[in-house]
């Protein structure tokens, strides 16, 4: 394949549309009629991620009419795990229904109180085993091995230039105390090149518009990150998060914000029936997360981008600052899972999307960004990445799902 064939991303988007489009796609792509069948789905957790665990073309039975038969629906199974259907249903948790912002909690206090919060501890290893963390590799290695197997290509997913994989930067500032940090954020990562990210709270603290100004001058942007950080937003009905996002008008239009980040990465129909409408793409999933406020593992199981609803899903996929801390990463220590996940997203060619916080405690201390800047200068320097924002990769996503089927 050339290296700049688009032709996996192509196949990958497919899976975005319903059972009917893939199976017409896996069909264009084998030259003959593809069947799925209906061998029901598992709904324990740890089967359904097992599903891509097989090879694709393993159990395929043949027809008289050449046509082929796959005993179960690919479709089905994927779209139960990218919507995180997986997880046990849940009311508001006790973080969602403080009488007070718990951003008011110091930085290094809230650290520390968290696996009290989330009701857990703080080993992965004591976790469920799905998603897998900070790897989950079974949905995009699925996809790849499928499209290998009906086209006898191996697959090379493309980028614009030719690059083998976005690499974006983006920034939750949660607090005024971010808020004062982000200018020196944002002068070191455009420094390095990157086209960072800041989302900003809509009513949690005063926006500096001058800082605003210069992230878009730098070929950054801004997204919205709610609009106030109470974790309360994805718990309500569809309208009545639309109203408070609605709230947030004149700074959509005045910063030209086409991206939401829910605070917490806490999501729900609702919340993507009121975003759909209202922004261009989300950010609001990871692939996969451990010890989590959704539960002890969380994900949508793929480093690329998806569809739940109308929204455009751009998942994060490089592990969060803060979750590192709290898991105890420290110093060197900490880029070790960090580059593991790189040198994933780059054979598979997903995103390699990070999530930082400019608060004191975290992004915003210099120590902590050398030592992340230490690996993004590795990444740089392996000249295989594109530097994007997420509105450049959504809008490319955009362009590819445009495209017809060779």
């Amino acid at each position: 394949m050339a290296a700049d064939d688009p032709a996996l991303l192509r196949f990958i988007t497919r899976w975005d549309r319903d059972a009917e489009a893939l199976r017409r796609a896996v069909s264009d792509l084998a030259g003959r009629e593809v069947h799925f069948g209906r061998q029901e789905l598992p709904k324990e957790r740890e089967a359904l991620f097992s599903l891509f665990d097989r090879d694709p073309l393993g159990a395929v039975t043949q027809r008289e009419d050449g046509s082929w038969v796959m005993p179960w629906n690919p479709w089905s199974a994927w779209r139960a795990i990218v919507e995180e259907r997986y997880l046990p249903p849940k009311g508001p948790p006790l973080h969602a229904r403080l009488p007070l912002p718990y951003h008011a909690v110091p930085g290094p206090l809230r650290l520390a109180l968290y696996p009290l919060i989330a009701g857990r501890g703080v080993d992965p290893s004591a976790t469920p085993p799905s998603p897998a963390w900070p790897i989950e590799a079974r949905i995009d290695t699925f996809q790849a091995r499928l499209f290998a197997g009906v086209t006898g290509r191996e697959p090379g997913p493309s980028w614009p230039g030719g690059k083998r994989y976005p690499l974006v930067m983006t920034h939750d500032v949660d607090t005024a105390q971010g808020m004062k940090r982000a200018g020196a954020v944002l002068e070191e990562m455009v420094e390095l090149g990157l086209k960072p990210c800041f989302f900003l709270v809509g009513e949690g603290y005063t926006w500096d518009e001058g800082f605003c100004d210069a992230v878009r001058q730098a070929g950054g942007e801004i997204g919205l990150h709610g609009d106030l950080h109470d974790n309360r937003i994805s718990y309500l009905s569809a309208a009545e998060a639309g109203a408070r996002l609605d709230r947030c008008q004149e700074q959509l239009v005045r910063h030209g914000i086409l991206g939401f980040r829910a605070p917490s990465l806490l999501v729900s129909d609702a919340l993507y029936e009121a975003v759909g409408p209202r922004f261009a793409w989300d950010s609001s999933v990871p692939d996969t997360d451990t010890n989590t406020l959704l539960g002890p593992r969380r994900g949508c199981g793929t480093t690329f981008p998806f569809r739940r609803g109308r929204t455009l899903v751009l998942p994060t996929t490089m592990p969060a600052d803060d979750r590192l801390l709290l898991l105890g990463y420290r110093g060197l220590d900490l880029l070790e899972p960090l580059r593991r996940k790189w040198k994933h997203v780059q054979k598979v060619g997903g995103l390699c999307h990070f999530l930082t916080h400019p608060e004191p405690h975290l992004f915003g201390k210099p120590l902590i960004r050398d030592l992340f800047k230490a690996l993004i200068k590795e990444i740089l320097d392996a000249g295989d990445a594109w530097v994007a924002t997420p509105s450049m990769v959504a809008e490319h996503w955009r362009a590819v799902e445009a495209a017809p089927t060779p």
